[in-house]
């Protein structure tokens, strides 16, 4: 996926959710604040248990890449003066353009 591409499905993703914000809450305007509040404490309970699914199945996926990797040694560089430089890197970090560091 492009960057373009990228841009463009966050302002999508962004103007549906604001559009659905602005819905549910001309909603709970209109049915009052008794029963809107609770509306809201359920539609919470359930975003909560979503959101800790989530969680839960992201740690799974993470752990089970770092099994089957070993640990690799983490590189450093340093130089001092006028144009001082200061690079680490450990696991798959590149700096630079076509992972040439300084000039193209």
């Amino acid at each position: 996926m492009t960057p373009q591409q990228r841009r463009r499905a966050l302002w999508i993703t962004s103007a549906a959710i604001g559009v659905a914000l602005v819905g549910l809450g001309a909603y709970f305007i209109h049915i009052g604040l008794d029963r809107s509040n609770s509306i809201s404490g359920v539609l919470g309970f359930f975003v909560s248990v979503v959101g800790l699914a989530v969680s839960i199945f992201s740690l799974i996926q993470a752990r089970s890449g770092w099994q089957g990797s070993s640990p690799q040694s983490i590189r450093m560089s340093q130089q001092s003066g006028g144009n001082s430089v200061n690079l680490q890197s450990g696991g798959d970090i590149n700096l630079g353009d076509s992972n040439q560091l300084g000039g193209s």
